[in-house]
Parts: C-alpha cells; structure tokens; sequence
C-alpha cells in the first residue's frame, strides 16, 4: 500500500539501527502509526531537520503491515510552531498522553483536530495549565470517557457552587457529607466542578482543584503507568 501526502504530527522517535529510526504518528485519516525512516539520522539527509515534533507534516509511505517505509515528509505550514521552554515541555506532555490513550490504527479526526489546536494555543498563549485542563477534558470526551461535573452523580441533583464534592472516575461528584469519606479521592468545591464544566479557569484556586481532579481520572485510567514528561516540570 501507498499512501501519499498525509497530514501528520510526530509524537515521538527513536533510533533505529545506525542511521535510521521510527517515528510514531498521529495522522488525519489512519490514526496513531509508526513508520520506519530510513537514513533520515544521517548527517546528509534532507529529512533531518523536517522530522520534529510539533509540526504538521505532509507525510508518504509505503508497505504494509505495523511498519511501513516512509518516503518523503514535508512540512505542511509555511509559518512551523516553535516551542521552547514550559511549553516545550507541554508539548512533550500532550505526545506522552496520547502515546498511552490512542490504539493504532485507531482514527480519531476529532482528536487530531483537537492537537492540531491544543499545539497552536501552545505556541502563542501563557496560559499553559488552562490549555493542558482542557486538553485533558476534550480529550476524554473524544475517547467517550467524557466527564460529568454538573450533577450529583448519586441524586442526580444539580451540583451547588457552595457545597464540597468527592469525585468519583467513572461515576461522577458526590456530595461530601462528612470528611470520612474523602479518603483518597479529590475534594473539590462545586464552583470549580461548574466553572470546568464550561471552560473557565481564570481562578488560580480553581486550577488547583482542577488539577489534583484530573491528575486522579488521568492515573485511573493509566492504570498506574507513569508519565514521564511530568518530571520535566519539576
């Protein structure tokens, strides 16, 4: 099989025998792929400044099975993102989470749509915890793990802005009627629950509750595989 011109990200590479390597993909329209790129190490390729995360890629291949050939990659965007610092680090963070959510071959336009603006917000706003929030949520929506944060999930009241919340993965808030219960699971106020339930986190309070939420729904469902890139913002 030949595939031509495929739009493209490289969430993450490594070398493979002397001068070659593998690149795993997210692509528009086959999913999450990994391809062989032969010699694109080499001091003389012309692929080796083109093969870096964050740039959309137009990207062709051959061969079938789990591994075929690249054959040529060019870059998609005459103006490629550049990012540095904290939001070099977020980038490798956003790669990481979908290297361990997305199944091959699995497509997912909604999410490739979904990166494509998630790296564009990343290279022009400051706001890196708002962006990586909704990322994460948008993200579990797409994987239909969508999260409920505006009932109680045991009533089916709606949830109070002056009332405390245990939230369970899978289930929902539950009002904390007393401390017992908070054990080892996040308590959050019904402010925050509602206010990330319609995209706001202006509030640095919020984030932190928002955080603490998503870092517990996020392990659940990594079933305990840690994630690398969270060292780096240490």
């Amino acid at each position: 099989m030949r595939v031509e011109n495929q739009l493209a990200f490289i969430l993450h590479h490594y070398p493979y025998r002397d001068t070659s390597q593998i690149l795993d993909l997210l692509t528009q329209d086959f999913g999450r792929l990994s391809v062989v790129s032969r010699g694109s190490l080499s001091a003389r390729s012309k692929l080796k400044s083109v093969l870096q995360p964050f740039r959309l890629l137009n990207i062709s291949w051959v061969g079938k099975g789990d591994m075929p050939t690249l054959i040529n990659a060019e870059l998609a965007d005459a103006n490629p993102v550049f990012l540095d610092g904290g939001k070099l680090t977020s980038g490798f963070y956003l790669n990481e989470i979908l290297m361990h959510f997305l199944h091959r071959h699995d497509v997912q336009e909604d999410i490739f749509r979904l990166y494509v603006n998630t790296v564009s917000r990343l290279s022009t706003d400051t706001s890196l915890e708002i962006i990586l929030r909704l990322f994460e949520k948008q993200l579990l929506s797409d994987l239909g793990l969508g999260l409920n944060l505006t009932h109680d999930a045991d009533s089916g009241v709606p949830v109070k802005a002056g009332k405390q919340y245990i939230f369970y993965v899978e289930h929902g808030p539950v009002l904390a009627m007393s401390q017992d219960m908070v054990s080892q699971r996040p308590l959050l106020s019904g402010e925050s629950l509602l206010a990330f339930s319609r995209d706001e986190l202006e509030s640095e309070t919020l984030r932190r509750e928002i955080k603490l939420l998503m870092r517990h729904v996020l392990a659940f469902y990594l079933a305990g595989k840690p994630l690398r890139s969270r060292e780096l913002f240490r």
